[in-house]
């Protein structure tokens, strides 16, 4: 920053016949003169430190733009993966939904099944309890049978006895 100062040059009072008035005027103008110019510069010290802030806020700008443009592109791609889940999501939701149907279906038809067994089981119980009943009976008329067969023999060997004793009376 360079200043530069005036000064005024000596000038002889004989040469020099300006009226002090005019010396008064004209140490005013250089004094207004040194002061414009004093602005001036703090004016163009000031221009360049906002043409310096301005630069800096251009590179900013820059930077800024490069990093919402690498984010818009990232934020882009996360969106694609997004879409991208949710239909292999969807996808996933619908496999499962099917699966879940035919384990509903495959379920009904193992309770028909089952329903059908326990019908049966109850049939076979019946059958069960009538055979043990029927086994019961055929043991109870085993028995009665055994007993008269016991009879049987009984009345043989009596009958036998009858015989031998008649034929032994006949014989006499």
């Amino acid at each position: 920053m360079d200043k530069t100062v005036k000064i005024q040059t000596y000038t002889d009072p004989i040469k020099n016949s300006v009226s002090p008035d005019q010396q008064m005027k004209d140490r005013l103008a250089a004094l207004e003169l040194e002061h414009k110019h004093a602005q001036l510069e703090e004016e163009r010290v000031k221009n360049l430190e906002l043409l310096k802030n301005i630069v800096q806020l251009r590179e900013s700008l820059k930077q800024e733009q490069a990093k919402s443009a690498a984010q818009e592109s990232k934020v882009t791609q996360l969106e694609a993966q997004l879409k991208q889940f949710a239909a292999l999501e969807e996808e996933q939701a619908e496999k499962l939904k099917e699966q879940l149907e035919e384990e509903k279906k495959y379920s009904l038809t193992l309770m028909r099944t089952i329903e059908q067994l326990k019908e049966e089981v109850s049939v076979e119980k019946k059958r069960s309890v009538e055979l043990a009943d029927s086994g019961i009976q055929l043991e109870s008329k085993l028995h009665e049978i055994q007993a008269l067969e016991a009879k049987v023999n009984e009345l043989k060997t009596v009958l036998g006895n009858i015989a031998d004793t008649a034929k032994m009376a006949s014989n006499k």
